[in-house]
């Protein structure tokens, strides 16, 4: 009898010590609150669907995306258009989860030109394992051609009575006051 309680005591000690280690991980990997947005995401798809409610799904205006294919935007997560502002074309997240090793987070925005239908993109990529974000701006012409170096953006802005800084400050508040807020009700961030 004594054999058969110190076995379930040593038994319910390794599950504790299991789950304190496993807590303490997860606890662990997060930095910053892209780190939140991708693990909460990345959990999601992996094992915590099983107990837990996708944290995206508290967002009203959503529409999410899991086509279970070996695309790129496998997992993404758009803003609808009702829900943005006139400024904003659209919105939304997209993941890369080990995608030719890739592990990101990304924030893709298009944003209108004044007093056109044209609209630039700016795109924020954070990279899990590096800790790094980064800031890329690009467009598309009427054919379709897309134009990435940082010339042809300050030209074609030009172009539109805009400049490089007023379209990367104008990007930063949606990604400060839209996309970054919109977490923070959501997900208790720490």
């Amino acid at each position: 009898m004594k054999k058969r309680k110190f076995a379930i005591f040593s038994l319910l000690i390794v599950l504790l010590l299991s789950f304190s280690g496993f807590q303490y991980y997860k606890y662990q990997r997060v930095h910053n609150i892209f780190d939140e947005i991708y693990y909460e995401e990345s959990d999601y798809h992996n094992y915590t669907f099983l107990w837990k409610g996708r944290a995206f799904y508290k967002l009203k205006g959503l529409k999410i995306i899991d086509n279970g294919s070996q695309d790129l935007y496998k997992h993404s997560i758009d803003y609808k258009s009702v829900n943005l502002p006139n400024t904003i074309h659209s919105l939304g997240y997209y993941f890369y989860f080990g995608f030719q090793e890739m592990t990101k987070v990304g924030i893709e925005m298009r944003l209108r030109l004044p007093d056109t239908e044209t609209t630039i993109n700016v795109d924020y990529q954070y990279d899990v394992n590096n800790q790094q974000l980064e800031r890329f701006m690009w467009y598309y012409d009427d054919e379709s051609t897309g134009y990435f170096q940082q010339s042809q953006i300050e030209a074609f802005l030009v172009e539109h009575g805009k400049t490089v800084d007023e379209i990367r400050k104008e990007a930063d508040n949606v990604l400060r006051n839209k996309v970054l807020k919109d977490w923070t009700t959501i997900y208790s961030s720490r």
